[in-house]
């Protein structure tokens, strides 16, 4: 019978990397789709919103301009409304739509703005009928709403709606995406409860519990998240959970199959060391489902995020000065990154710096800033940069650098800077390389990955060697070898599931996280201010750099980094900061533009 039960869990390995596939081709094609189709609506003007040209006495009107969200002023050529007066800078001044409101400011230090006869230096709220004067040239904002009401009048249309021109919103036809979602966590939970060994079946009551705990919150979610928060995107949510689900499922692998005994631990000791070994992974999921709404909501409904970027200002750093005053573990996993806590436990601070390190990223661009603030902003970041060198942590740098890239080129379309800052990165990790130890042992590691087997490459060679023998659909769950390969549950995660459930699962799981990218893109696109912005694209591409980075070190196509698979890889700290990233973004994409005119 044993052996009945076993082979039918060898042959669940079809279903279940079938399922991964189907279920991420077809949230990646409605997900392309849609943000295609968004991009076509966001090249739109804003509905009820324009200017209006007077000669610079106070003539009659002779011309109409549409602005939109963003709306650039001047003389140059990839302006969105361009003056040839010779008295106007090529950038001189920026219009924009910040929480509902209406602000102009000057686009460089040098452009002169006057607003109702007022010199303008800062960002300035403009109303209907405000004059502006540019150069030579005199504007009139119009806001048809008020004219419409001053005039006794209503106005026809709906502002929220200028961008929205019958786009559809494809995340709404998630159902059978979502159930295949729940039967692959079903099937996957009975194939680990059949594998358990049977000096550990005492724990299939407490691991049924877990999963059944898990499951349904996550339904919960699924079903009433988008009832209570409008615009709740339940392609994200399927994203973070189908992931959880491989995750729980993959270290419920390593926690209660396979696992060999000490011969100085009695039964019972060893069974208890299971419990609280799976406990992190299963206890954060858990706890990451319950605090979801919470976040959601605050993220949603309130401006809390833009109200502690001052204390994020402050934190970011500081949570790496204290990780590098008191943080361990050079010695084990190459880099100090783990405080030591009273009863076992430990906790990664540079974790939820992260978290900061965002929010002050999307606070500085949410509008295109002057030179002035993007000089104390690279002041800022390098501080953070040479700290994180000196833990060293050379996964977080890989990471953050490409992240604070793409926001500061899709924010300010500097293209030069970002050229420039770029170079800058590449000269800190040639200084690290030259200076660190650890950085060179990882660099020699990889370019000798063909050529040889050593100290510094034999992780990277043993997980390739786990992908190749998995195949296309994996040798089945608790049939793989992840005792061969140093870190299996962590760093190398990766490799463990692509043995024992196909490279076809290893490839769906890189297209969730190239899901959640574009229904962050889409949503970026689509929110009422630049900090909204900002944030959702940092989110949303921070947690597709980390799965291609530690996928592509994984696989040896980069260095092994020491970063771990986002929502999948085994940790406390490192997942928990995830589930709190997670209720940001899903909260973040709840703000729509209709809460930008209130």
């Amino acid at each position: 019978m044993e052996n009945i039960l076993t082979y039918i869990t060898y042959l669940a390995r079809y279903p279940l990397a079938i399922i991964v596939i189907l279920v991420a081709i077809s949230l990646a094609w409605r997900s392309l789709k849609s943000l295609l189709f968004r991009f076509k609506g966001h090249s739109q003007s804003a509905h009820g919103f324009f200017l209006m040209s007077q000669a610079s006495t106070g003539g009659d009107v002779v011309e109409s301009f549409s602005i939109f969200p963003t709306t650039i002023l001047g003389r140059g050529r990839s302006n969105d409304i361009r003056f040839k007066d010779k008295n106007i800078l090529k950038r001189h001044a920026v219009l924009y739509l910040y929480q509902g409101k209406w602000y102009i400011r000057p686009a460089v230090e040098q452009a002169v703005i006057y607003v109702n006869d007022r010199k303008v230096n800062q960002p300035k709220i403009i109303r209907n009928e405000d004059i502006i004067k540019i150069g030579d040239r005199q504007l009139v904002f119009v806001d048809e709403r008020d004219s419409a009401e001053s005039a006794g009048q209503e106005f026809s249309g709906s502002i929220a709606d200028w961008r929205l021109g019958g786009i559809p919103d494809l995340a709404v036809k998630t159902g059978f995406s979502w159930f295949l979602t729940s039967l692959f966590f079903i099937i996957g939970t009975i194939a680990i409860i059949i594998l358990m060994p049977s000096e550990l079946h005492s724990l299939r009551p407490f691991y049924l519990a877990i999963s059944l705990t898990f499951f349904f919150l996550s339904q919960l979610g699924y079903l009433f998240f988008p009832k209570f928060f409008n615009g709740f995107d339940r392609v994200i949510y399927i994203c973070f959970i189908f992931l959880s689900n491989i995750g729980l499922i993959i270290q419920a692998r390593f926690a209660f199959i396979d696992r060999i005994q000490p011969d100085d631990w009695t039964l019972d000791y060893f069974l208890e060391y299971i419990q609280k070994d799976y406990l992190v992974q299963s206890g954060v999921a858990i706890v990451g489902l319950i605090i979801l709404p919470i976040i959601v909501l605050i993220v949603a409904k309130t401006n809390f995020l833009e109200k502690i970027y001052p204390l994020c200002l402050v934190a970011t750093p500081l949570f790496y000065l204290i990780t590098l005053i008191m943080g361990s573990g050079a010695s084990e996993w190459g880099a100090n990154l783990w405080i030591r806590l009273p009863g076992g436990f430990s906790l990664q601070l540079t974790e939820f710096a992260k978290i900061t390190y965002f929010i002050v990223l999307a606070y500085f661009f949410k509008i295109r800033p002057p030179l002035k603030t993007q000089l104390l902003f690279a002041g800022w970041a390098g501080l953070n940069f040479i700290l994180i060198m000196l833990l060293p942590d050379l996964g977080s740098m890989m990471i953050l650098l490409p992240v604070t890239l793409i926001v500061f080129v899709v924010m300010t379309s500097e293209y030069l800077k970002t050229a420039g800052i770029l170079l800058s990165g590449s000269l800190i990790f040639f200084v690290a390389y030259k200076t660190m130890d650890y950085v060179q042992n990882r660099l020699h590691g990889w370019l000798t990955l063909w050529t040889e087997t050593n100290a510094n490459n034999e992780q990277i060679i043993f997980g390739l060697q786990a992908i190749a023998r998995g195949g296309l659909l994996g040798r089945g769950l608790g049939v793989g070898n992840p005792r061969s390969i140093p870190l299996a549950s962590s760093d190398m995660v990766f490799s463990v599931i692509s043995e024992e459930m196909g490279i076809l699962t290893g490839l769906g799981i890189l297209i969730f996280f190239i899901i959640i990218w574009l229904r962050g893109a889409k949503f970026s696109s689509n929110v009422r201010d630049g900090f909204t912005s900002g944030l959702i694209l940092s989110i949303a591409t921070y947690f597709f750099i980390e799965a291609a980075v530690v996928i592509g070190g994984t696989t040896g196509l980069i260095p092994l980094t020491g970063a771990t698979l986002p929502m999948i890889a085994k940790g406390g700290s490192s997942m928990f900061a995830k589930w709190i990233l997670a209720g940001i973004l899903l909260g973040l994409c709840c703000r729509d533009e209709e809460g930008a005119y209130r």
